[in-house]
């Protein structure tokens, strides 16, 4: 029996590939922002250790400015058309996510972590590790 993808076989690898991408991006918990300090309302707080999600959307990271805790691991999720990367030269890179797709990178080092779409140099984001 063949399948639209050619064989049976590849048919059920496809989907199931489709099936664990669509689980990954959906099941990718979001830490909660740690609740200010009324002094410090108003200003930007890290977020706790866990999972954050960067969207790319509108050929932009949203949020462009993120401010997380160490050991925070952030995942870019594609809701773009186009393919799109998230890079530091020297620090990390994504390669190309393609559009519905997601990559993640784990940051162990405190630091500011200025990033840039390699694909689209425009396309500018920043990532603040405490």
């Amino acid at each position: 029996m063949r399948t639209i993808f050619g064989s049976r076989r590849r048919g059920r690898t496809a989907a199931a590939a489709a099936a664990v991408a669509a689980v990954a991006l959906s099941a990718t918990p979001v830490a909660s922002s740690v609740v200010p300090a009324a002094a410090d309302r108003g200003k930007a707080q890290p977020r706790r250790a866990g999972s954050v999600r960067v969207a790319i959307k509108g050929f932009a990271y949203r949020p462009p400015t993120l401010r997380i805790r160490r050991g925070t691991r952030v995942v870019f999720a594609n809701r773009d058309g186009a393919p799109h990367t998230a890079t530091r030269r020297g620090s990390f890179d994504t390669g190309p996510i393609r559009s519905g797709h997601a990559a993640a990178v784990r940051f162990g080092r405190r630091g500011v972590y200025s990033y840039v779409c390699t694909i689209h140099p425009f396309m500018h984001g920043k990532l603040v590790v405490r």
